[in-house]
């Protein structure tokens, strides 16, 4: 008979870190980790997590030694996946293993709500670009957020911008989210940190920070934000982040202002004792759109992704790898950085300043208003369909044996 008394404190432990979502029958490990479940496992981890017990779900089902030993396995690979030790194809006795032949969520993972396009630096790859843009009060922001956990169905959301550290009423935005049940993250250049506005993040519930590192440096992280003494003040953010425990890692663009000293930007995050860093190669949209010369291509990024994932290990530190590259090209999976295909809509909700839901960060044109529409509506459209169809891919790419995890 399988032992089953640890399973109720293992998911008392485990419940932050994971979203059951029945509608589409999938485990999120927050933020973007998915794994598809069955219907079976979709009532025993949905039932444990409302807080009821194991013993509880035995005594509905029937308590047997198969059912015993086929939760016992269920939860020990689940275990294995919220500890980052499930490989792919590994043998376990309740993971089954399928060709990927598209998306399996049919509604996002994540969400982002930048909420505000305003910023204290300059950054000359910013995809915001010259776009001036109104932003939403406190109560319809909070009505944004409430719609992504009770209608999109999405445990997380990034505070993002432009600075996010602009809006007056960011902890007030953190708290709200966090109060009603969702991970929270911070994505921010840290220049605008300090001991007391960090103490009241993590007062409000804030559950994880990005910061914004671009360089080695002040001579090269200052000179692509444009703001001398920024790179400084950025250190001294991540530095207080760390003190308050809050946890922290960084992001960096890559472009050629900065493509030469990428693995010095890993040395130093290793020297500040992070654990995790990640990288993305610069969209040629907003203020870089015209800017040719900071362009990294598609054909030159695989050795530098490739050497840099090599040199943070070497060090204790997690390379992780967020932009999407045609498969022909580079292949993140055969390097076991993940699937990196295009996330706009099927993997991510993106909100701009004024609630419209648009398709990424990245491409400014709304598919429509979450704060006067139905997310349901939205995510019905016929705009919207021609970003889940990925219609906007070459038709090269449509006719590629990879298309369904390369998306273009």
């Amino acid at each position: 008979m399988y032992d089953l008394t640890w399973v109720n404190e293992f998911v008392e432990k485990v419940k932050p870190y994971i979203y059951v979502r029945e509608m589409d029958n999938v485990l999120i490990l927050i933020p973007n980790q998915v794994y598809k479940l069955n219907q079976t496992g979709v009532a025993l981890l949905g039932f444990l997590v409302k807080g009821h017990s194991i013993e509880e779900f035995l005594s509905t089902v029937g308590d047997t030694p198969k059912k015993r030993r086929e939760i016992h396995y269920f939860f020990c690979d689940l275990r294995a996946a919220v500890s980052g030790c499930l490989r792919e194809n590994e043998s376990r006795e309740a993971v089954a293993y399928y060709q990927y032949n598209g998306t399996f969520n049919e509604y996002p993972v994540l969400s982002e709500l930048a909420v505000t396009y305003r910023c204290n630096i300059r950054c000359n790859f910013c995809y915001v670009g010259d776009r001036q843009y109104g932003e939403l009060s406190t109560s319809d922001a909070k009505k944004i957020l409430y719609k992504i956990v009770h209608e999109a169905q999405v445990p997380s959301v990034s505070f993002t911008g432009g600075e996010p550290m602009l809006r007056k009423d960011i902890g007030e935005l953190v708290a709200y989210a966090s109060g009603i049940g969702m991970w929270t993250n911070l994505i921010t250049n840290g220049v605008l940190l300090t001991s007391h506005n960090v103490r009241q993040l993590k007062s409000a519930g804030l559950s994880s920070a990005q910061v914004s590192i671009e360089g080695p440096n002040a001579s090269v992280h200052d000179g692509i934000t444009g703001v001398p003494g920024s790179f400084e003040k950025t250190l001294k953010g991540i530095s207080l982040l760390k003190d308050a425990s809050i946890p922290v890692h960084t992001n960096t663009t890559v472009s050629q202002d900065n493509c030469v000293h990428l693995e010095e930007i890993v040395s130093l995050v290793s020297r500040l004792g992070l654990k995790r860093l990640s990288m993305n190669l610069l969209i040629p949209c907003g203020t870089a759109h015209n800017k040719q010369e900071l362009w990294v291509s598609y054909s030159e990024i695989g050795e530098y992704v490739i050497n840099l994932k090599k040199h943070a290990e070497e060090r204790g530190v997690t390379f992780l790898w967020y932009s999407p590259v045609p498969m022909c090209l580079f292949n993140p999976m055969a390097h076991g950085l993940g699937n990196k295909s295009c996330a706009a809509i099927t993997g991510l909700l993106s909100i701009d300043p004024l609630g419209h839901i648009i398709p990424c960060s990245s491409w400014r044109m709304p598919v429509g208003s979450l704060l006067r529409e139905r997310f349901k509506d939205i995510w019905q459209s016929t705009m919207l369909m021609y970003f889940k169809n990925i219609e906007y891919a070459p038709d090269a790419c449509h006719e590629c044996l990879d298309f369904d995890a390369c998306k273009g």
